[in-house]
């Protein structure tokens, strides 16, 4: 198996490079194996752990703690896993996706945003964006590291995904992996956990629903580019930017939708991963934007650049929990968003993200004014 990244992320998919040619969507997987994958999510009985896998299970919980600090030791852990483990695509994904979570943080408290909003509204929804996040890491990332003890080990330990409180949906999905290396299938899968996995605990949490989704401030930041999900191809003027924007955040087949539509920018384009993979590695994570547009944006007030502060200059640390075990997967025709990738064009977002920053200027400039700043 090629170790190299760039030949992963190309290796999966050869086959639909007929349906590329003409944009349309890219078939993952046939009726045939759908039915057989949805023949394996049925539950399976406890069992009981030997003494062996439950100090599997406690090494992983302890090193997800870790990791789980805050949005840049989240985000620098699956970068370091991806690096470890290249055919495992989701997690670089995962990286990158992860690195707008933290840019929309420290936005709250940057040079624009605070003018828009009234005050009480930035912790809540810093608590939204973190809480998200968090959830997303405390799910995922043991999955992965089990999948690097079944590497370790020489074979796979899946059966331990149930004690790590994994969804019954992700067993078949690695096994399948395990199996074939389809890494396509498996990305797509983890993309459809993670989003119906924030469905229950952060979407339809009823402090979310008042305080953030049901607020003027909430459906006025998509309005205004908030949610522009950004893919930097370098640093500094040649700096360009691709992605996709979020519009309704609230619907989890549409964030399932930006999902593959990432993935796909990456899977189907040579040059795009390797510029984006080359920013991540050279470039780490701070949360502040002038990680990947110094000439606009400034960790520390200048007076010329926008200011975007790192996270740990914006927000403290938090402890959260996690205690509800509940299991999203109950629908079986969830396993028919496995099908097929979208083929976006270009992705292209750098003149797009520069009119959504004028944009916000402009409003930001207009409320200063009328509040007499």
């Amino acid at each position: 198996m090629p170790n190299r990244p760039l030949a992963l992320l190309r290796r999966p998919l050869q086959y639909a490079y007929r349906s590329f040619l003409y944009r349309h969507p890219v078939r993952l997987a046939d009726a045939d194996l759908l039915r057989r994958m949805t023949a394996r999510l049925s539950p399976s009985p406890p069992r009981q752990l030997s003494a062996e896998e439950t100090a599997i299970v406690a090494a992983i919980r302890r090193k997800t703690a870790e990791h789980n600090r805050n949005n840049v030791t989240r985000t620098a852990a699956y970068l370091a896993f991806f690096e470890r483990h290249s055919e495992i695509h989701w997690a670089f994904l995962a990286h990158l996706v992860s690195r707008n979570g933290g840019w929309n943080m420290t936005d709250l408290r940057g040079g624009l945003l605070p003018f828009l909003l009234p005050k009480e509204t930035a912790a809540p929804l810093f608590l939204f964006l973190e809480r998200a996040n968090a959830l997303i890491f405390h799910d995922a990332y043991p999955q992965l590291l089990l999948y690097e003890e079944s590497k370790r080990q020489g074979t796979p330990l899946f059966h331990l995904l149930p004690s790590l409180s994994v969804s019954r949906f992700m067993k078949a999905f690695w096994e399948h992996f395990w199996e074939t290396g389809d890494a396509a299938l498996l990305t797509v899968a983890l993309i459809i956990n993670e989003q119906q996995y924030i469905q229950l605990r952060v979407i339809e949490h009823p402090f979310f629903r008042t305080r953030v989704l049901s607020s003027w401030p909430f459906i006025a930041e998509q309005w205004l580019g908030f949610n522009d999900v950004l893919i930097p191809l370098g640093r500094g003027r040649r700096g360009a930017l691709v992605g996709t924007t979020v519009r309704d955040f609230v619907d989890v087949h549409h964030r399932i939708h930006i999902g593959k539509t990432l993935y796909s920018l990456l899977l189907f384009n040579a040059r795009l991963f390797r510029r984006a993979y080359r920013f991540a590695r050279r470039v780490p994570h701070s949360g502040s934007r002038a990680d990947f547009w110094p000439q606009s944006f400034t960790a520390t007030y200048d007076g010329r650049r926008l200011y975007s502060p790192r996270l740990e200059a914006a927000w403290p640390d938090l402890t959260h929990s996690f205690s509800d075990q509940r299991d999203w997967f109950t629908d079986d025709t969830i396993v028919g968003a496995l099908e097929t990738l979208p083929l976006p064009a270009s992705g292209e977002m750098t003149d797009r993200y520069k009119r959504h920053l004028a944009m916000m200027k402009a409003a930001a400039i207009a409320a200063a004014k009328s509040a007499g700043v």
